[in-house]
């Protein structure tokens, strides 16, 4: 799968979690950490962004740490 239809495959996660508004924002930062536009990012950005998400403190305090690493470890076979 391509990094854009894996970004797309993480908003929905975690829309269904965090509403629209909470995903945009929690994925703009992460993007922003790694230097990378959600239009179009390498395999390793998409990783860096992905592990910046699992990261993000909201993130561990809905899905606990245990989860948003799995969760974490999920998004890295997407690309």
């Amino acid at each position: 799968m391509d990094s854009q239809q894996a970004v797309e495959q993480v908003r929905a996660k975690l829309e269904a979690t965090f509403g629209k508004a909470m995903t945009m924002m929690i994925v703009a930062a992460a993007s922003n950490a790694v230097g990378a536009s959600t239009v179009s990012m390498t395999r390793e950005q998409f990783i860096g962004m992905a592990e910046a998400i699992c990261h993000d403190q909201r993130v561990v305090g809905m899905w606990g740490a245990a989860g948003a690493s799995d969760v974490a470890s999920q998004w890295r076979q997407l690309v």
